[in-house]
C-alpha cells in the first residue's frame, strides 16, 4: 500500500484547520502522514493543533511564506523524516470526503498517464453546489476557469477524465513527479494560479490531469459569493498574465491579446456596478507588476 504525505497549509484559520485535520482522522484510507504548516498565524492555530491533535506534524514557520513557500518547506521538512509516494496538499479551509484520499491513490495506482488527480469539490458537504471539477484552459478566448462553479450538481460531471488542471486547495500528485518539476514555482510567489502552472508544466512532460467524480472535497474559501479581495485580485491578474506568457503558443498569445483586454473590461465593468473601485485598482496594479518584471527582465516575464 502506498504511502501518502498530506501537506495541509494554515494561516489563521484555527477552526477550520481543525475541521479539515477531523476529516482527516476518518479516512478510510490509513497509510498517511499528515504535515501541518502554519504560515505564522497568529490567531491561536499553532496551540490549538497542538492540543486537539499532538500527532500530527506541525512545521511553524517564523514568518507567513505564502502558499507557494509554505506548501513547498512542507515537503522539504517531510522528505527528512518520511518516505512517500505520493503528496496531498490540502488548504485551511478544505474537508475530505471519507474515501477520497482511496480513489485518488487509486486513480494513479491504476493510470501511467495520469500523475496528478483530484475529486469533485463542494462549497460544503451540506451542500449540492458546486466549487470545482477540475479546470479548463481555453487560452485562445484568454479562458482558465473551474469547471461547474457555482453551479448546482445534478450529475453533469459523473464522468472520470483527464482535465486540464485542478485547484491546490485539495489534489494528489506523484511524489516522483513533484521532484521532476521542483514542486510550486517561486514565480508565482505569493500565491495565485501556481497551481495550473504545476499541472500545464506536468503535461508538457506527458503526465496528465485526471479528475475522478466520486472523490469528495470541500472547499470553504471559494470566492463565490464574497466580495473581491484586493491583495487577491492583484495577485490574480499579474499571475495570469504570467500563466498566458508561459504556456500558450504564438497563435494563442495572438489571440488572448484580444480578448484577455475585452474580458478584464467586463470584470472592471461588474467591480465597478458593484461599487468595488478597490478590486480595480488592484486589478491595475498586477497587469503594472508583470509589465515592470518583464520589461525588467529584457522582455521576459520571469
Amino acid at each position: 500500500m502506498q504511502q501518502v504525505l498530506v501537506i495541509v497549509l494554515n494561516y489563521n484559520k484555527k477552526e477550520m484547520v481543525l475541521e479539515c485535520l477531523r476529516s482527516l482522522e476518518k479516512q478510510a484510507y490509513r497509510r498517511c502522514v499528515v504535515v501541518v504548516v502554519d504560515n505564522a498565524s497568529t490567531d491561536g492555530s499553532q496551540a490549538a493543533i497542538v492540543k486537539h491533535h499532538p500527532h500530527i506534524d506541525l512545521l511553524c514557520c517564523d514568518t507567513n511564506l505564502g502558499a507557494i513557500g509554505g506548501r513547498n518547506a512542507g515537503v522539504e521538512y517531510a522528505r527528512r523524516k518520511y518516505s512517500f509516494d505520493y503528496l496531498l496538499f490540502l488548504d485551511d479551509d478544505a474537508e475530505v470526503g471519507i474515501d477520497s484520499i482511496q480513489k485518488l491513490v487509486n486513480a494513479l495506482n491504476t493510470d501511467e498517464s495520469a500523475g496528478i488527480a483530484c475529486g469533485k469539490t463542494y462549497i460544503s458537504f451540506d451542500s449540492d453546489i458546486l466549487m470545482s471539477a477540475g479546470i479548463r484552459e481555453k487560452f485562445y478566448l484568454g479562458l482558465c476557469y473551474d469547471r461547474g462553479a457555482g453551479k448546482k450538481d445534478i450529475g453533469q460531471f459523473d464522468k472520470d477524465e483527464y482535465v486540464d488542471a485542478c485547484g491546490a486547495f485539495a489534489f494528489m500528485i506523484r511524489s516522483s513527479l513533484f521532484d521532476v518539476l521542483e514542486g510550486f514555482d517561486n514565480a508565482f510567489t505569493p500565491y495565485g494560479w501556481e497551481d495550473v502552472d504545476l499541472c500545464l508544466r506536468a503535461r508538457a512532460r506527458g503526465s496528465l490531469t485526471r479528475y475522478i467524480h466520486t472523490a469528495t472535497f470541500v472547499h470553504k474559501g471559494t470566492r463565490l459569493g464574497r466580495k473581491p479581495l484586493p491583495v487577491y485580485e492583484r495577485n490574480k491578474a499579474r499571475h495570469y498574465l504570467l500563466l498566458i506568457s508561459r504556456h500558450t503558443t504564438i497563435f494563442q498569445k495572438l489571440s488572448a491579446s484580444i480578448f484577455v483586454p475585452l474580458r478584464g473590461l467586463v470584470l472592471f465593468a461588474r467591480f465597478a456596478r458593484q461599487g468595488n473601485l478597490q478590486a480595480i485598482s488592484a486589478q491595475m496594479k498586477g497587469i503594472r507588476d508583470f509589465i515592470h518584471v518583464r520589461d525588467s527582465n529584457g522582455g521576459k516575464p520571469e
